[in-house]
C-alpha cells in the first residue's frame, strides 16, 4: 500500500507531466482523468518535500553535481526538479523569475522545497524570494557568484550579465531575515577570494561550509559529485 507521501508525489508528477514541458500547454481531451484539480490543490496544500537544483551561468551543474543529486534521491522517490535557465549571455533575471514562478504556481515549489542554487543562481533565487515573499525549506548556496561588485579585467558578456544580477540591500535583508535553514557551500581556491563569501554568509546570516579542492563547483574542475552536500540534504529532510 502506497504512504500519504507517495500518493502526493505521484498526484504531482502526473500533473507536472501535462503542464511542465511547456508554458502554454494544456490538458488535452482524454487525458484530464490523469488529475483532477481537486487532486492537485491537495497536492498543492500539502507541500510535498522535493529538491530544487538551480544551475549556473553556464549551466553545467546540471550536467555535473546536479545529475548524482537527482540520481541519489531518485532512488529514494524525492523528487529533484532542475530547472533549465538561458545561459551564458543570454542570462537574464527577469526570464529566471518567469520560469521558477511557474513552479511556484503549480505548487511543486513550496514551502518544503530544499533549494539548492549554484554560482549566479543564487543573486538570481534570492531576489526571487524577495519579489515573491517565498521561503523555502532550507536554502543552501553553493560557490554564490555575482552577488557583489568587485573589480573585474574582463570585458566580455558577463560584465553585463553580472551586472544586472547584483542583488540590492532589501534582498539582503530579507534573506537574512526569513527562518529558513541556510548554509553557503565555499572552496578557498575559488579566484582567491575568501572574503566575498564570509560577507555573503554574513549578510544571509548563513552557516558557512568550508569544502577545500572543489573551487567553483563546476564543469570546468570536474566536479562530479559533493558527498557533502548529499550528506547535507539528507539531514533536512
Amino acid at each position: 500500500m502506497k504512504t500519504k507521501s507517495q500518493f502526493l508525489r505521484e498526484i504531482v508528477k502526473k500533473a507536472n507531466n501535462l503542464t511542465i514541458q511547456k508554458f502554454d500547454t494544456k490538458i488535452k481531451d482524454g487525458e484530464s482523468d490523469l488529475v483532477t484539480s481537486l487532486e492537485l490543490e491537495t497536492a498543492k496544500k500539502q507541500n510535498v518535500s522535493n529538491i530544487f537544483i538551480l544551475h549556473s551561468l553556464n549551466g553545467d551543474t546540471l550536467k555535473m553535481w546536479g545529475q548524482d543529486i537527482k540520481e541519489k534521491f531518485g532512488e529514494k522517490e524525492i523528487d529533484v526538479i532542475m530547472p533549465e535557465f538561458p545561459i551564458r549571455a543570454e542570462s537574464k533575471y527577469e526570464k529566471f523569475k518567469e520560469i521558477l514562478e511557474f513552479y511556484i504556481n503549480t505548487g511543486k515549489l513550496n514551502n518544503n522545497s530544499i533549494v539548492v542554487a549554484h554560482s549566479i543562481g543564487n543573486a538570481y533565487f534570492i531576489r526571487f524570494c524577495k519579489e515573491l515573499n517565498y521561503e523555502p525549506k532550507a536554502y543552501i548556496a553553493v560557490a554564490p557568484g555575482a552577488i557583489y561588485e568587485y573589480p573585474s579585467t574582463r570585458n566580455d558578456y558577463i560584465v553585463e550579465v553580472k551586472k544586472q544580477a547584483y542583488l540590492k540591500q532589501d534582498s539582503f535583508d530579507y534573506i537574512k531575515n526569513i527562518p529558513s535553514k541556510k548554509y553557503c557551500l565555499y572552496s578557498d581556491e575559488d579566484d582567491k577570494n575568501v572574503e566575498k563569501f564570509t560577507r555573503f554568509i554574513n549578510d544571509t546570516n548563513s552557516e558557512g561550509i568550508y569544502l577545500k579542492y572543489y573551487n567553483h563547483f563546476d564543469g570546468y574542475h570536474r566536479i562530479y559529485r559533493i558527498p557533502e552536500l548529499v550528506e547535507l540534504i539528507n539531514s533536512l529532510l
